[in-house]
């Protein structure tokens, strides 16, 4: 089990049940039994990174990402006055992972590609050490493919100054044998692998399949159910049609529980990027009317228009999604600021300004 114990899947499982108060006492349990091993400092940085996809913590976004960085680095601290076995450095190279985490959601990138080289090189030694410890694997996973593919911009130039431009089959690999093979990071090798398939590799199937398997091990795991969810109602209106669904709008929103504007998006961009630029207009028009105060909704329409080569329009639903901004509340102040600077850039590079 190399040090993974009945005591961590039942952590996992309360995890992954969005159960994160009874998970936060049964680490703690285990911090007062050993207080100077650093194991579970860095399953509490864990626990708290992951609960917010599964439950409500109550804890805002600055708290949360403040809780993980002093976790992970407590774990560090105590890992580098131990003994350095294969399992401590398994441990410390996970703390530095979810430390580059923290630096991430903070957009500090070169703390955060500091913190991922020292994750990177602690890991490579476990798997030297022990090839099938499979779980070092992960961290790994996460390190190769998301440079490869969702990084871009300045935050790309300095990972490759950082030496972490990434390898996307390579992390596809290591995540693929995690969710084979992994013990304490087989449920969050699944999770990611619902959100690349979904997100980067578009293969709806594929990420229904990884969902599926987190719901036959975490049956209570609510990101799960509504995934699954989301990816058949996607299905059944690429098989049907947005004629279709416009027609059975009523009952198709009731069974799929469609109650926001991410579903929507989601299926409007997931026909614009296989080309079906009508149908994704006529979706996301529709979202447009059900939700004219949300700016993500003009920001998408704008998008399709821009697709479509229309740029006269695509100028228009860029500037009234940017005055729609200030007033939107179903947007946080990360995700207003990443909008504000992509249509700022949107506009120029179709020669145009906010204020023109």
């Amino acid at each position: 089990s190399r040090g993974i114990t009945q005591t961590d899947d039942e952590i996992n499982n309360l995890i992954f049940s969005g159960q994160w108060l009874q998970a936060k006492t049964l680490i703690e349990q285990q911090i007062l039994i050993n207080p100077d091993h650093p194991k579970y400092y860095f399953m509490k940085a864990y626990m708290y990174y992951l609960s917010r996809y599964f439950t409500d913590t109550g804890m805002t976004r600055d708290s949360t990402i403040n809780v993980v960085h002093y976790y992970s680095r407590t774990a560090i601290k105590k890992a580098e006055q131990m003994e350095q076995t294969t399992e401590i450095k398994f441990i410390t190279g996970c703390a530095y992972g979810y430390l580059t985490r923290a630096h991430g959601m903070l957009q500090e990138w070169w703390s955060a590609y500091w913190a991922a080289s020292s994750c990177e090189n602690y890991l490579e030694e476990v798997i030297e050490e022990d090839p099938e410890f499979y779980d070092a694997y992960f961290e790994l996973g996460v390190i190769n493919y998301y440079p490869a593919v969702a990084i871009t911009g300045f935050a790309k130039t300095l990972a490759w100054i950082g030496g972490m431009s990434g390898d996307r089959t390579l992390g596809l690999k290591y995540l693929h044998d995690v969710a084979e093979h992994g013990r304490l990071f087989k449920a969050e090798a699944l999770v990611a692998l619902g959100i690349i398939y979904n997100n980067f590799e578009n293969d709806l199937p594929a990420s229904r399949e990884y969902y599926s398997r987190l719901l036959e091990i975490h049956p209570e795991n609510n990101l799960g159910v509504v995934q699954i969810q989301r990816i058949n109602f996607i299905l059944l209106i690429d098989e049907k049609g947005v004629a279709y669904f416009t027609e059975n709008f009523e009952s198709l929103k009731d069974e799929y529980n469609i109650d926001d504007p991410t579903d929507l998006n989601i299926l409007g961009y997931y026909l614009m990027n296989r080309q079906r630029l009508d149908e994704a207009l006529a979706i996301l028009q529709l979202n447009l009317e059900l939700y004219p105060d949300v700016a993500n909704c003009y920001d998408s329409l704008a998008e399709c228009f821009l697709n479509r080569n229309e740029n006269d329009k695509a100028i228009k639903y860029y500037k009234i999604a940017y005055e729609k901004l200030p007033s939107d509340t179903t947007a946080n102040e990360e995700f207003k600021e990443f909008l504000r600077t992509n249509i700022q850039n949107r506009l120029e590079e179709l020669g145009s300004q906010i204020n023109s």
